[in-house]
């Protein structure tokens, strides 16, 4: 506790005691706060860090800061409002994003409208949407899949088709992604038919508009 104690003086015991029990009952749920000697050297122990203003907990000897409320948990909602078609068939498309729902410490690259940079690493819940749409009677098929830092991320492909013209398809998956301070995630896309897109809906009397794409990111776990 950053309090120091009362100190008893003369003999006045009881006012002292009074005292004391005053200081424990205003500071006895207040964290100590983790200082540059503090170790984890056991599972459990519970502080409060100065410098990023959160609480940390210990466990296999490293300090872990836990999600809080105020901005420490890293998120984010894009979208993009435009069409995306590919310009050659059965070739990777990366999806660009437009507009910025909400966001804290997750950001579209301000030069690669592309990439998703993320400032912290952790443990993140990804959920990505696309509304496939056919400009066509001829059976199309589509591809989506997330790359890292331009890796494609191993068995993480959506495929799906469509088989009407002016037919729309929503597609949707969630994922588990760890990631590093510093890194970019990518949604890239293929089709196999030039006359396949991207396409949102307009908005009707009775709905508002639907976007083209939709990418939600959530910290799970910080490290």
């Amino acid at each position: 506790m950053s309090e120091q104690l009362p100190q008893p003086s003369g003999g006045a015991w009881q006012t002292w005691a009074n005292r004391l029990l005053q200081h424990l009952r205003r500071t006895r749920n207040l964290l100590g706060h983790k200082g540059d000697d503090e170790r984890a050297t056991e599972d459990g122990l519970l502080m409060w860090e100065r410098d990023g203003k959160y609480p940390v907990v210990s466990k296999d000897l490293a300090w872990w800061p836990l999600a809080l409320g105020g901005g420490q948990v890293h998120y984010a909602y894009v979208v993009d409002t435009t069409i995306h078609a590919a310009a050659t068939v059965d070739t990777a498309t990366a999806i660009t994003w437009n507009t910025t729902v909400s966001a804290n410490g997750i950001s579209v690259d301000g030069t690669d409208s592309s990439k998703i940079n993320f400032t912290k690493s952790g443990v993140f819940h990804i959920t990505f949407t696309a509304e496939m749409h056919s400009e066509s009677a001829s059976t199309k098929t589509f591809y989506f899949w997330p790359r890292i830092n331009g890796s494609d991320a191993p068995n993480t492909t959506m495929v799906d088709t469509l088989h009407n013209n002016n037919q729309r398809k929503t597609v949707c998956r969630s994922a588990i992604f760890s990631v590093t301070a510093g890194d970019y995630l990518q949604a890239m896309f293929a089709t196999d038919d030039l006359d396949a897109d991207l396409h949102g809906s307009a908005a009707t009397a009775f709905s508002p508009a639907s976007p083209s794409v939709t990418l939600s990111v959530l910290e799970v776990v910080s490290s």
